[in-house]
């Protein structure tokens, strides 16, 4: 008996680093929302692409909209950037440090989520021009209106 639960307790132990995309997403959602939401603007959130430690949470607010970069660390997932189109690069994945492997899928997933969306709410995502990774003043632009 004491050995049927040592290998049930290995088998249990193991599990625990095996990563679970469900709570990924949720987490990548909740992170967007609490970046970008507020009270008075609230967003949409799109599709979310996940590849090792790195995912793009596609997000509109309104007339406008962006796809949020986000970084798996120590405490969870942070977020890098945020930008418009430009992100949906492998190449920029790359350039804002997401492996070789990982942008090329992520960059694929996202242009196939994307696919099914309605044209409108992709053209809100255009809106985003360049690349922020000050988010602080974005809100508080926000709050201006």
């Amino acid at each position: 008996m004491p050995r049927l639960l040592w290998v049930v307790g290995a088998f249990a132990l193991a599990g625990c680093g095996i990563e679970n995309t469900v709570i990924d997403k949720t987490r990548i959602r909740e992170a967007t929302e609490a970046h970008f939401g507020s009270p008075r603007f609230p967003i949409e959130l799109g599709p979310v692409v996940i590849s090792g430690d790195h995912a793009i949470a596609d997000w509109t607010q309104g007339d406008y909209g962006g796809r949020a970069l986000f970084e798996r660390g120590a405490y969870g997932w942070i977020l890098v950037l945020c930008s418009g189109d430009s992100i949906r690069r492998a190449e920029n994945l790359q350039r804002a440090g997401v492996p070789d492997f990982n942008a090329d899928w992520i960059a694929d997933q996202l242009a196939k989520a994307e696919a099914d969306l309605p044209p409108e709410y992709l053209a809100r995502m255009k809106r985003f021009v360049g690349t922020a990774q000050d988010h602080e003043n974005y809100l508080k632009t926000l709050e201006a209106r």
